[in-house]
């Protein structure tokens, strides 16, 4: 995330959620997993492999 320039506040936003959702999930632990859509976009959105984010069957980036 930081390598990117982005924060959790935009990544939230581009995800459709509320701003303070990724800050809850990671200090709160709330929700205990993201759910399959918004991991999968959480990883589009950062390009990065989604098993990083505790998928099974996960989306990759191109290499």
């Amino acid at each position: 995330m930081d390598a990117q320039g982005t924060s959790l506040h935009a990544l939230s936003c581009k995800i459709g959620r509320n701003p303070a959702y990724l800050q809850q999930w990671i200090q709160r632990g709330t929700p205990k997993r993201l759910p399959e859509k918004e991991r999968l976009h959480l990883a589009m959105a950062l390009n990065i492999d989604e098993r990083l984010l505790g998928a099974r069957d996960p989306w990759s980036p191109l290499a």
